[in-house]
């Protein structure tokens, strides 16, 4: 088991490889990370995540995660910061999905890494946690 000293806020990519991959590294680094207490969510890796649900056995995990999971809140200032960089990286000819920017924003702001599988962080400017 891998010891944490930052607390980590997870991208939907991979709470989905630990759901869903028996061998999944970024599934075996959630795990680490939810047994150190060191996991967190935001609202949009909760809406993401019950938008990919298949069955109600995923839901019912789903559930059992959300209550023990804690939950970062949106700011208003994640919002602004948000759509500031959505038009920065427009002007740079990239276009990224709003909840990755958003997830990003509030990483940031928490002084928190993101772990995630999705090449899109690597156009932003929150830390992502190496693993290997």
């Amino acid at each position: 088991m891998r010891v944490f000293v930052d607390n980590v806020l997870i991208d939907t990519s991979a709470w989905i490889d630990f759901f869903r991959s028996d061998s999944g590294l970024a599934g075996n680094v959630v795990a680490d990370l939810i047994r150190c207490d060191k996991a967190y969510l935001t609202g949009p890796v909760i809406a993401e995540l019950l938008h990919g649900v298949r069955g109600k056995k995923e839901i019912s995990k789903l559930n059992f995660i959300f209550t023990t999971i804690p939950c970062l809140e949106i700011k208003q200032n994640d919002w602004q910061t948000t759509g500031n960089t959505l038009r920065q990286l427009r002007e740079k000819g990239l276009s990224i999905p709003l909840t990755d920017v958003l997830i990003a924003s509030v990483a940031i702001r928490n002084s928190m890494p993101v772990l995630t599988l999705d090449k899109h962080f690597q156009h932003l400017t929150a830390e992502c946690l190496k693993f290997s």
